[in-house]
């Protein structure tokens, strides 16, 4: 097999497309569908299913995509070894967060980490939950962080930091002069939440099932920041965090409700995958982390 062609099948197929593939290897649009096609006459089946712009594996494509996958996974797995032989003194971190974790928690790890090793470089994405699981899964990255993570007999998860979800209301709010109240009383309030996929609502959603709680959500925002405008301006109420509305609160901007008998805690995680090689750079990451996760609380 030539490991070109094989790497040309396997963008297409990770992308879906011959033109993201092209644009991902720097060659024509073309030079791509030369290189599936000698693949294809090779193994004498088709690979893909062209429908419009888009192209679809075939169940052949399937079982060599999983092949390829496992082969490039080795090759990033070769390099990572070879890197370890360099003392640290160069590298790359690759790093998917959740917003929340991504906004108000990893900055004094990363900042502890890059006072150890300057030399080394960090990359990070902010995804939602699906799609740091996604990352992780498919050895794209090599260590996630998110909140309330399920067993995956897949992934290896380090409990973190935990923080309690707190009820934020505007200042003119019915319920602003309440410390603490019954989820009961959430019934028909107007509620702000994030968007679909976000971990911090699966938790939500969650708790108000099991409270047979029922509420009107009148606007989702995808971060913390917006939804917390959107509260102090008065467009309804929100459930996040503590630590991402700890600016808020002791500027008096929103208020804050606790959830009598039930409150809502979220445990924050670091993960990679059960299979990744852990270089010395990614173990140097998680010492750091698990170092900051056994302080009395989180980094702020």
């Amino acid at each position: 097999m030539d490991l070109n062609q094989l790497r040309v099948f396997y963008h297409a197929a990770k992308l879906r497309s011959f033109s993201s593939a092209a644009e991902a290897l720097f060659v024509t649009r073309p030079a791509i569908s030369i290189r599936i096609k000698q693949l294809e006459d090779s193994y004498g089946v088709r690979l893909f299913e062209r429908t419009g712009k888009r192209v679809e594996l075939t169940n052949a494509g399937e079982v060599l995509f999983a092949y390829a996958e496992k082969v490039f996974n080795l090759l990033k797995e070769a390099d990572s070894h070879i890197e370890d032989m360099k003392e640290m003194t160069s590298g790359t971190l690759k790093m998917c967060t959740g917003l929340t974790v991504g906004t108000y928690y990893l900055a004094p790890l990363i900042n502890a980490f890059q006072k150890k090793y300057p030399t080394i470089e960090i990359q990070m994405k902010v995804k939602n939950k699906k799609g740091v699981l996604e990352d992780i899964l498919s050895f794209t990255d090599d260590l996630g962080f998110l909140g309330n993570m399920e067993p995956n007999e897949n992934i290896v998860v380090t409990q973190l930091w935990e923080d309690e979800l707190i009820l934020i209301v505007s200042r003119s709010h019915e319920l602003a002069k309440l410390g603490t109240i019954s989820p009961s009383r959430l019934n028909d309030q107007t509620f702000i939440m994030r968007e679909k996929g976000s971990g911090t609502r699966e938790l939500i959603e969650e708790k108000l099932r099991a409270n047979k709680i029922s509420v009107n959500i009148a606007l989702e925002l995808g971060s913390d920041e917006a939804i917390k405008r959107a509260v102090e301006v008065g467009i309804g109420v929100s459930i996040v965090p503590r630590r991402v509305v700890k600016n808020e609160l002791r500027r008096d901007l929103v208020r804050a409700i606790r959830l009598l008998n039930e409150p809502i805690r979220v445990q924050y995680c670091m993960i990679h995958h059960r299979d990744k090689y852990i270089s010395n750079i990614i173990r140097a990451f998680i010492d750091v982390a698990k170092a900051a996760g056994q302080e009395p609380g989180p980094p702020w």
